[in-house]
């Protein structure tokens, strides 16, 4: 066997089991000790059977929050789902308006996705210029011949769109020129 190929195991951790009265101070021990755990770069260190560590925290002082965290919000996609809706009813709320999410077929409308497909449609102006509602109805799987693809324009147009002149600091009003 080729001795560069072949293992070499590493040398033994060393093990210190120390007595109460050399576990007294555990800083001093372990400085006693560090020299032989330098050379394998670790070791165990077995306190004595009745030792107890001090605890560390004031449980008198320690205050905190619990958050309660749904399964369904550990995916990353969830969560940024739920930001985008944050961030649109925060719009909403600085408009003076609450938002109020519309329901389609019985369902919660989901404006991230909405909002999500009209964007790699091309945005508001091409999809309504090109007539894709229907499509995007399609692909937010609503059942065909329901004319579900002007309900969502309005939804759309309605909720998402003035959110989305907003962040692209485009202005609703036009200005005309004479």
């Amino acid at each position: 066997m080729n001795p560069a190929v072949e293992f070499i195991p590493p040398p033994e951790c060393p093990v210190f089991e120390p007595t109460p009265e050399e576990f007294a101070d555990p800083f001093s021990f372990i400085n006693k000790i560090r020299r032989i755990a330098e050379r394998t770069g670790i070791c165990k260190v077995r306190p004595p059977q009745a030792w107890q560590p001090p605890f560390a925290c004031d449980v008198d002082k320690l205050h905190f929050t619990p958050r309660i965290q749904r399964l369904n919000e550990l995916e990353a996609q969830t969560r940024v789902k739920l930001n985008f809706l944050d961030q649109i009813a925060k719009f909403w709320e600085l408009q003076g308006s609450t938002l109020k999410i519309p329901h389609v077929e019985r369902k919660i409308l989901d404006l991230f996705l909405l909002n999500k497909l009209v964007a790699e449609e091309g945005g508001f102006e091409l999809v309504c210029k090109e007539r894709r509602w229907s499509k995007i109805a399609h692909m937010m799987a609503y059942p065909p011949g329901k004319a579900l693809g002007s309900l969502l324009r309005s939804h759309y147009e309605r909720i998402l769109y003035p959110y989305n002149l907003f962040q692209s600091g485009a202005s609703l009003l036009v200005s005309v020129v004479i």
